[in-house]
């Protein structure tokens, strides 16, 4: 990405078409595709305009000022990387909070057992912080089911700046104890395995947690050796609002900070002007 980052689109374009598609990233190649498109001022205009820069009112002058906040020289021609830069941040003007079941509730009778809510590991960040899950027991079939769905979060890399839902497989753990206020599971695991798990859920305390440990066996994936763990990972059921509003205010944080540094100065002025009175 840093090699060819100050490449134009008529750059990209005249590269040999073998070449270009060996070494050149996708995402410079659909920037050079849209910087060489009939509508491609207009666009940019308007994407200009999204993140606070006269785009449609001096187009010139809005790319150099983009290009000073990027810390690039205002040449006034968009590079490739600016181009995907210019997509990334305006795109991300446009999301928003949405609605996500973030409920914590759980109940166990004497044959069913069930557990609802977000998955947070402790000490550490989970690759979706914004999830639900549904745990569901059953002491007849001696299993516990458990069904996530995410809500992915966009990043730099991603295609578009949208939210996308991603549901998981329903994973079957074999219960290990049942008792009055408590359920333990363990997940099926290979003889070769890498990791194990398992859950703990106490009814009485309100505590729900899934306990990974090393199994011994190979950690690899996808080619890829990967690290034992130095010490069981746990991760416990528990209620999402506050871990989703702290998600969504990073995105809005980050959007605001994509802003025209003018905009956002006169923001700034005007808001500790109002604080100040």
């Amino acid at each position: 990405m840093t090699k060819y980052r100050n490449y134009t689109p008529k750059q990209v374009s005249d590269m040999p078409e073998q070449q270009r598609k060996s070494v050149m990233p996708m995402a410079y190649i659909f920037a050079a595709q849209k910087g060489l498109a009939v509508d491609s001022e207009l666009l940019f205009s308007m994407q200009l305009n999204l993140l606070m820069y006269p785009g449609i009112h001096d187009y010139k002058s809005a790319v150099r000022a983009f290009q000073a906040d990027l810390g690039d020289p205002p040449t006034g021609v968009l590079t490739v990387y600016q181009i995907h830069q210019l997509e990334y941040r305006s795109g991300l003007q446009n999301l928003a909070d949405v609605s996500f079941p973030y409920s914590f509730s759980s109940s166990k009778t004497d044959d069913y057992g069930t557990v609802e809510g977000t998955v947070t590991i402790l000490d550490d960040r989970i690759a979706w912080p914004i999830n639900h899950n549904k745990i569901k027991c059953f002491k007849s079939e001696n299993t516990c089911e458990v069904q996530q769905v995410m809500l992915v979060l966009p990043d730099e890399k991603s295609w578009a700046q949208q939210y996308q839902v991603m549901i998981d497989s329903t994973a079957y753990y074999n219960v290990t104890r049942w008792a009055n206020d408590t359920i333990d599971a363990e997940y099926p695991s290979k003889p070769d395995s890498c990791r194990t798990v398992s859950l703990s859920l106490n009814f009485k305390t309100k505590e729900f947690f899934f306990i990974t440990k090393n199994a011994g066996g190979k950690c690899e994936f996808l080619g890829q050796k990967i690290d034992m763990l130095a010490k069981p990972r746990i991760s416990q059921v528990v209620e999402g609002k506050k871990i989703f509003d702290k998600e969504f205010e990073k995105i809005k944080k980050m959007a605001y900070g994509f802003l025209a540094s003018d905009f956002r100065k006169k923001v700034d002025q005007a808001i500790a002007l109002s604080s100040k009175k």
